[in-house]
């Protein structure tokens, strides 16, 4: 689902690169200063991530590392770098990211036959971090591709496609956003196809459900890997069958699923074509149209149309029969531009209908994206030698914390590239505190923050008005409103020093042990003129032995819950309650009940608290009424 984006992506970064090499600098920087002015130096350890590789408990050497900044619009130089120069872990599966900017990172490592683990997958890192990734081997999935007379089909691409968890929930983003584009990268660069006895493996998957395909051009509509005779075909699904009535095949960790053969059939498919416009003026330089299932939003082809050519037709050859969704997506400028340099915009998604025919005359039309600036204020300690319980306060560089714009309309598989550009929304504050937020769609938004370090507290975000009187919007309280195109300038953030945390074990009120069920963590200020402040409520999730750790805390008076949570509210796109009015007065009701309240003081740590949950007693169904005699 979120490969079309990752594309667009790499596709910037390298018309970056082939940008680059044809205008260097008049005197290119030594590769010591390349990235880091003297003041960026001094913090993070002089800008290097140190870190390991294990797999199987095992050192793994000769690993490829690849770190990504998260604002790359901010960073191109180190984007584009990453990409074409790995590192590589030495022989004790040790590794040295060095001259990076102050900033965040996401950090990704892949060795032939290993995937990420989960664990690892949505971690930023900061310079002067030490980075612990660890390894898991992958499944294979291996078969033979034969025609309707039994002969080898050699040459034939193969795809292995994960429509689910092993667990029966969607597909997660396998080791964020570097791994996903690692894995798009090598399905550019070189497809699974078969041999000259027809026969394929496939190797490296994350555990999940998959579906096989044979032929067919796969997600990306072209690859660098070669052509094939087979491209122009519709594919054919594992075992001998259609899209609507593949089988599945179930893929464990370092597992192998064999004999997965595909009986291919002759089928060319059908044709949905449209045409895209821009509802603000001219099409943009290129505008990327994408075709997804609508059960999963999972990626079925992509096209490419180019303003040069003068025109604005797509088309997407060889399709299955099935329910579909067309979005389109367009952009101009340079993604390394200022926020007036860099303009993109999208259309709304068109679910299609496929059943034997062509499907032709699909409108999409495209509306320009906004964005969101602002600039990061971090409040220091004044008396930290005074506080000796602040005596480890560090000096944060403010280019460590990530922030990023939350769409409040619920994301769906109808609407895939709204996701996919999620993980493009974030983005770090530069050296004088100042970012942008880029790719956002009209309507409400709200701010999510992650902070670096454990002694940091989000204090408030407010919006300056048009009115120079009025007082500036409480955007943690409201969010932000965005029209199409809109370009919001103004928001402060503000930091504080001197946060608290606490850490515990939620036990149950019958037996004082762990919970049964899951369970969520509410910790809510106890203050009756803050019930509605809403950056003073924190959630936590608790951990199967009851365990939970709440950080970035300010300083006050708090009283905290513990809720029952079904998997469908522990997904990751949950909204925090404290974003609802009525939500913030149900909290505060329990809080209120529970007659205990948290003095949290600066700096404060709290390693050994216990919060006794009484289970809710659910009804019983009452005995069936019996007729009198």
């Amino acid at each position: 689902m979120k490969h079309l984006a990752i594309v667009i992506i790499i596709s910037a970064l390298v018309v970056s690169a082939v940008a680059q090499s044809q205008n260097p600098p008049a005197a290119a920087p030594r590769a010591a200063d390349r990235t880091t002015p003297a003041k960026e130096k001094t913090a993070g350890a002089n800008g290097r991530i140190k870190g390991r590789i294990t797999a199987d408990g095992r050192a793994v050497a000769e690993a490829s590392v690849l770190v990504f900044p998260v604002n790359i619009a901010g960073n191109m130089e180190s984007a584009v770098t990453t990409l074409f120069s790995p590192v590589i872990s030495d022989a004790d599966g040790k590794f040295e990211l060095t001259t990076l900017r102050a900033g965040a990172y996401t950090i990704s490592a892949s060795s032939p036959g290993y995937v990420l683990s989960d664990q690892d997958s949505k971690t930023f890192y900061r310079p002067g971090d030490t980075a612990t990734l660890t390894l898991v081997k992958g499944g294979v999935i291996t078969g033979k591709v034969t025609n309707a007379s039994g002969d080898p089909l050699v040459g034939t691409t193969v795809r292995a496609i994960k429509v689910r968890e092993i667990d029966d929930k969607p597909p997660r983003a396998s080791g964020g956003l570097l791994s996903q584009m690692s894995e798009v990268m090598g399905q550019l660069l070189g497809p699974y196809k078969t041999d000259d006895r027809g026969i394929y493996r496939i190797y490296g998957l994350s555990p999940g459900v998959y579906q096989v395909a044979a032929g067919g051009r796969g997600a990306q509509g072209f690859s660098f890997g070669g052509s094939s005779a087979y491209d122009g075909d519709a594919p054919t699904y594992y075992p001998s069958s259609t899209l609507e009535t593949a089988a599945d095949v179930t893929v464990a960790a370092g597992g192998e699923a064999t004999s997965i053969d595909i009986r291919y059939r002759d089928n060319h498919g059908y044709s949905i074509s449209g045409t895209v416009s821009a509802s603000n003026g001219p099409m943009p330089q290129g505008t990327s149209v994408l075709l997804t299932r609508a059960t999963n939003g999972i990626v079925e082809g992509t096209t490419t149309i180019l303003s040069a050519k003068n025109h604005n037709k797509f088309v997407f050859d060889s399709v299955l029969d099935g329910e579909y969704v067309i979005t389109a997506m367009g952009g101009s400028g340079n993604l390394g531009a200022s926020q007036e340099g860099l303009t993109a915009s999208l259309s709304q998604a068109r679910r299609v209908t496929l059943r034997g025919l062509d499907v032709t005359g699909i409108e999409l039309t495209l509306e320009p994206l906004g964005s969101i600036a602002g600039r990061a204020v971090l409040e220091r300690l004044q008396d930290a030698k005074q506080k000796p319980e602040c005596k480890d306060v560090q000096n944060t560089p403010l280019e460590g914390v990530v922030l990023s714009a939350h769409d409040q309309r619920k994301q769906t598989a109808l609407d895939p590239l709204s996701m996919s550009m999620a993980e493009f929304k974030n983005t770090t504050p530069d050296e004088k505190g100042e970012f942008v937020i880029r790719l956002v769609r009209a309507g409400a938004q709200r701010l999510d923050v992650e902070l670096p370090g454990e002694y940091l507290y989000l204090k408030a975000m407010t919006l300056a008005q048009a009115d120079p009187n009025a007082k500036p919007a409480d955007v943690a309280k409201s969010g932000i409103t965005l029209k199409s195109g809109e370009k919001i300038t103004g928001l402060v953030v503000t930091l504080s020093e001197g946060a608290a945390g606490m850490r515990g074990k939620v036990v149950s009120g019958v037996d004082n042990k762990p919970p049964t069920v899951k369970m969520r963590l509410h910790l809510l200020p106890a203050e009756p003129e803050a019930g509605d402040e809403v950056l003073r409520y924190y959630e936590a999730e608790a951990a199967a032995d009851g365990s939970f750790s709440v950080s970035n805390v300010a300083p006050g008076k708090y009283w905290m819950i513990a809720r029952e949570s079904s998997d469908h509210e522990q997904t990751e796109n949950r909204r925090p309650l404290a974003w609802d009015t009525g939500s913030r007065v149900a909290l505060r009701f329990e809080g209120e009940a529970s007659k205990k309240v948290i003095d949290l003081t600066r700096c404060q740590r709290v390693t050994d608290f216990v919060l006794t949950h009484t289970p809710l007693i659910r009804p019983t169904k009452p005995p069936a009424k019996t007729s009198r005699q």
